[in-house]
């Protein structure tokens, strides 16, 4: 998954997160945790994931290295993980590293991975290109999970995903839709109440009304 991360204010609160992450380098990769709390657990599941990755495809390897500046743990509203262009930074939320196999976080860090190769060579994320997109990036799991000695869950659940992944699932309308239920997610996770999210939304709405 694609998301923007390009007006100033995001730029500054993105230092201050990166600034004040918990972090560790893996190959020269920057590896870090804003989330307050397991951040040592989170930070090493995704260098254990880094490690399977490096262990079983030595060439997809070389593509988190050579595509991704810094890997990320942070909540994410209704994505496992996204890939950030104008950053070079792959995000993962905490929730699904906590939840997940190193196996499948390492599937996710891939899939991502090659958003950002095709990103570089200027395939962009529109929504009539973005389920052949995503089949791409989801095919590079599926070859990944195919050397791992035990991954057979993995690759039934990539497979499953394959043929849910159609244009539907994946148009603006759908991707809006689950960017706000997780929005709601990250404000009950955060111990946020309703009220104040309700209210939120109600203002975006009105603004996205009077934009159109």
């Amino acid at each position: 998954m694609i998301t923007n991360h390009s007006t100033a204010a995001r730029r500054f609160f993105d230092w201050t997160v990166i600034r004040w992450s918990r972090n560790t380098r893996v190959d020269g990769l920057w590896v870090g945790v804003f989330v307050g709390r397991q951040e040592k657990e989170i930070l090493g599941r995704l260098v254990e994931a880094l490690v399977q990755i490096k262990t079983y495809d030595p060439y997809r390897y070389r593509r988190v290295l050579r595509e991704i500046e810094r890997i990320l743990a942070y909540l994410l509203p209704g994505h496992s993980a996204v890939w950030l262009p104008a950053l070079k930074r792959c995000v993962v939320d905490p929730r699904f590293i906590l939840s997940a196999s190193p196996q499948l976080i390492a599937s996710a860090i891939v899939h991502e991975a090659t958003h950002a190769a095709l990103n570089r060579r200027h395939i962009g994320y529109a929504e009539p290109l973005r389920e052949r997109v995503e089949k791409v990036c989801m095919h590079q799991e599926l070859a990944f999970a195919l050397k791992i000695p035990d991954g057979d869950q993995l690759r039934e659940s990539i497979r499953i995903r394959l043929a849910s992944a159609t244009s539907d699932w994946l148009s603006d309308a759908a991707l809006r839709e689950r960017r706000i239920n997780g929005e709601f997610e990250m404000a009950r996770h955060a111990n946020i109440p309703g009220w104040v999210m309700g209210a939120i939304q109600s203002i975006r709405e009105r603004t996205l009304s009077r934009q159109r």
